[in-house]
């Protein structure tokens, strides 16, 4: 057997690889998105009839994430040390992102006077990072991408943060409750979350309706929240969740049998889930494992360099402005990974634990267990 749980146990895993791999496919999605029509689809697309690689990176950045932050949690049984770790992992480079928008894509790519653009409120919104993150406000800058096939819009990506720390907010609640520790107490978690997904509260008088299944995000014909309640319950679960590559293959050749009957859909996902923890614990991939993890950077920036291009040079094919925008993009990813994710995530962890090791050792700060 090869349970879910040795790889969330240790190292030995693919995770990092998921999350590139992921970060990939949503650049690829948008390029399609972009770029004007050359004549070529997303393939996936067209393939499954309802997703294509975009949406997939999402959904699958939501499943890891779903089990990696419950097991975060799981493991600190600490609030403070859960806040300050998920604030420091999201909050910064989208504080950097907003500085390079601002500064850097603003004056380079703006229609307007350089005077006219600083002096624009519009411009310095997008330092509200608040509201980037929380309240689902985009990027978008006064006289750039005006133009574009996709106008304004400087990071689509970021629609999906809030949903992402809303799902933060239902393990930090339901830890709370101490529904986190035990298989069925995460079940229940994961209920809860599906629960705050379907229902809606409307202020101000409270009332309390059903979401609007009719409407899903553009490009997506699924929501990514459901993805995180189920990485949630495969973290629970996971001393029960044997993962083998002829059980990912005799998904995938279910769903082959079943594509064109009304089943197809959920068995898709069902497995494209099971062969997204394939990937991820599978030793057949372990020497493609990434020294360091870029995807974060490769979302962030990915759609701002590709919106750059589209500006620059609208009529190149998909392929071409993916070759054109790729160095570009991993040079952003690096930069941030290397000079603000890793050294903010590094001196907060530094900090947490320099905080918690008195409390755990019974020793006043500055003692030998300090030192």
């Amino acid at each position: 057997m090869n349970p879910l749980s040795h790889a969330l146990s240790r190292k030995g895993n693919n995770f990092d690889l998921v999350r590139l791999l992921a970060a990939v496919a949503v650049v690829y999605g948008h390029s399609y998105l972009l770029q004007a029509p050359d004549g070529t689809t997303d393939w996936v697309r067209n393939a499954l009839g309802f997703d294509g690689f975009g949406a997939l990176g999402v959904y699958a950045f939501f499943l890891m994430s779903g089990m990696l932050v419950t097991a975060s949690f799981d493991r600190q049984r600490s609030v403070p040390r859960f806040a300050a770790l998920r604030i420091a992992r999201l909050w910064p480079a989208v504080a950097a992102g907003s500085l390079v928008t601002v500064f850097v894509i603003g004056p380079l790519f703006t229609t307007l006077p350089l005077r006219d653009y600083f002096a624009s409120g519009m411009t310095w919104a997008n330092l509200d990072n608040f509201s980037t993150i929380v309240l689902k406000t985009g990027w978008a800058l006064p006289g750039v991408f005006e133009h574009n096939r996709f106008p304004v819009d400087i990071c689509g990506p970021l629609w999906t943060l809030p949903l992402e720390v809303r799902c933060y907010l239902i393990v930090l609640v339901t830890g709370m409750l101490g529904l986190l520790g035990t298989p069925r107490g995460v079940a229940l978690a994961a209920v809860l979350g599906v629960a705050a997904f379907v229902l809606r509260v409307h202020l101000p008088h409270l009332q309390i309706g059903l979401r609007d299944f009719s409407e899903t995000p553009g490009g997506y014909s699924f929501w990514p929240e459901p993805f995180f309640m189920l990485g949630m319950l495969l973290y629970g679960w996971r001393e029960r969740v044997d993962i083998n590559g002829l059980t990912a293959l005799a998904f995938a050749m279910v769903f082959l049998v079943f594509r064109d009957t009304a089943g197809a859909q959920p068995l898709f996902y069902l497995a494209f889930v099971y062969g997204v923890l394939w990937v991820g614990t599978t030793p057949l991939l372990r020497r493609f494992v990434p020294r360091h993890d870029y995807s974060y950077g490769i979302y962030l920036y990915g759609f701002m360099v590709q919106q750059c291009v589209a500006s620059l040079a609208p009529q190149l094919s998909h392929v071409t402005a993916l070759l054109v925008c790729a160095p570009f993009i991993l040079l952003c990813a690096a930069l941030s990974w290397h000079f603000v994710e890793r050294p903010v995530l590094k001196w907060c962890r530094a900090r947490l634990a320099r905080r918690q090791t008195p409390i755990a050792t019974g020793m006043a700060p500055g003692g030998p267990a300090a030192r």
